[in-house]
């Protein structure tokens, strides 16, 4: 027996005790939290060479209750690995990499999707040079009933717009809704629409309409307008937010209030109860804050500062993700903020799917339940590997390979065993490294990122502290809380 029984953490003022063989997690009293503790140790001390008896002897020692030590069990239960199937129900859609911002962490690189990193290492052949044209609809239905050709008989089914920024190309995504929306009534299906913009295009009126077509729209807007001209200039470099106060201020609330406020947060600025603050100010009831991510941006030198790096600012990182941990906790209990008002917050879903399942589910969903089709009909595993050929799948067009689509998805499963002696194993299963990253940093697609699992440890800690308190405070709430998931599961089965 190689991993502790319990793992062991104090957040938000609570004990908690994971169960590292079921995924299990409970709220622990002081006396026995310091007892498993002990337990743990000497369990460790004597790894491999512990019978269940004896483990269960020595707890009695420890004055640990049998119903307590029960809870831990020292072997893992089974976990089966998931069957590798080319099925789908999400669909990104990047109709343009044309836009008209120059973020400072975009993976985009003003459309060229430029992969220095990848072709110094002849992995494979170099991406496209340069910024594609905008999808046709042609494109667009073609990717649509992909969808839905290998969905496998599932009835409700994502699709994402992205880019660039979607909204200079609105003619593909009214389109494509359009067409979506006449499958439903052939097909008997339930399409749901997802689009990321930069909110400079989207007048009171277009809002208005997208919405009214059933398009859940997600604005970016970075802070107050200093940080946020820092990190979304336009391409001259002049500041963004102006744009984006005048287009939401000219919205009716009701409009406004349905709209997600999505903020990424860098180094250069990290108060996130500050900038959860600034989205409500604003008119948002609904809200997403993420830190940057460096999926992809390996590709680009001289942008290190824009992402968390060194030890120090995860550090801080932590510290920031723990207090606006705190303030969604506050809110929740006070009745102003729930899941409906959430259902973009990564965070929000993170606590669903423990409340449920007791786990994360589905891990990664790249090329396991979603794919990304690029401007020229392309099929990859996800946004971030578009315009890396390697990891094409095949194209709209004339059809996905196969035997490719099912090798990497065979790669996809050696996680379970790579992760499998993480002492959270049980509870993440794989989810807290994504395929991109592992593959830019680690040159495998299975392959943990060390820093990315450490992050996502944090953030599950943190959910489970805030479900105890939230059991403690709100325990007849919980159902109504975590209830509402109107756009799907992201290509993973949720109850």
């Amino acid at each position: 027996m190689k991993q502790q029984p319990v793992y062991l953490f104090k957040k938000l003022g609570r004990r908690i005790g994971v169960s590292t063989g079921t995924g299990d997690f409970y709220q622990l009293a002081p006396g026995i939290f310091n007892s498993l503790k002990k337990w743990n140790c000497e369990i460790r001390k004597r790894s491999g060479k512990l019978s269940a008896p004896a483990a269960e002897k020595l707890a009695r020692r420890l004055s640990i209750p049998e119903e307590i030590s029960g809870l831990f069990p020292l072997r893992p239960a089974k976990r089966e690995v998931p069957e590798a199937a080319a099925r789908l129900t999400d669909l990104t859609l990047n109709i343009t990499s044309e836009c008209n911002l120059r973020c400072i962490y975009c993976w985009n690189d003003t459309g060229k999707y430029s992969d220095q990193a990848f072709k110094n290492r002849k992995a494979g052949p170099a991406a496209q040079a340069g910024c594609l044209p905008p999808m046709s609809l042609e494109t667009a239905r073609a990717a649509v009933d992909l969808l839905v050709g290998m969905s496998a008989g599932e009835k409700q089914l994502v699709v994402d717009f992205y880019g660039g920024e979607p909204l200079k190309n609105l003619p593909a995504l009214l389109g494509t809704v359009e067409y979506c929306k006449a499958l439903e009534k052939k097909k008997k299906l339930k399409f749901h629409f997802l689009l990321a913009t930069n909110g400079t295009l989207l007048t009171p009126a277009l809002a208005e309409k997208l919405l009214c077509l059933g398009v859940q729209i997600a604005v970016s807007v970075d802070g107050p307008g200093k940080i946020h001209d820092r990190n979304r200039p336009f391409h001259d470099g002049t500041g963004s937010f102006a744009a984006i106060a005048r287009n939401l201020k000219g919205m009716r609330p009701s409009i406004r209030r349905r709209l997600v406020g999505r903020t990424t947060v860098t180094p250069y600025y990290t108060d996130m109860v500050a900038l959860y603050e600034n989205l409500q100010g604003l008119g948002f009831e609904r809200v997403e804050i993420f830190e940057s991510e460096d999926a992809c941006h390996k590709i680009t030198p001289g942008r290190e500062a824009v992402f968390f790096q060194k030890a120090k600012d995860f550090r801080r990182l932590f510290r920031e993700y723990e207090l606006l941990a705190g303030k969604y906790s506050e809110e929740v209990v006070r009745g102003s903020l729930d899941y409906g008002k959430t259902f973009f917050n990564r965070f929000f879903k993170l606590m669903q799917r423990l409340y449920y399942n007791q786990q994360v589910t589905g891990g990664c969903p790249a090329a396991q339940g979603q794919i990304a089709v690029s401007a020229d009909g392309e099929i990859f595993p996800c946004t971030s590997f578009i315009g890396i050929m390697a990891f094409s799948l095949g194209n709209v067009h004339t059809g996905v390979n196969r035997k490719k689509y099912l090798s990497l998805l065979e790669k996809t499963k050696k996680r379970f065993r790579k992760c499998g002696s993480c002492r959270l194993f049980s509870v993440c299963g794989t989810t807290g490294s994504c395929l991109n990253i592992n593959h830019y940093f680690n040159g495998d697609i299975s392959m943990p990122h060390s820093r990315s699992c450490r992050l996502f440890e944090e953030k599950i800690k943190l959910a489970m502290a805030v479900l105890s308190v939230l059991s403690e405070k709100i325990p007849a709430r919980l159902d109504a809380l975590f209830g509402h998931d109107p756009v799907g599961r992201r290509g993973n089965e949720l109850y």
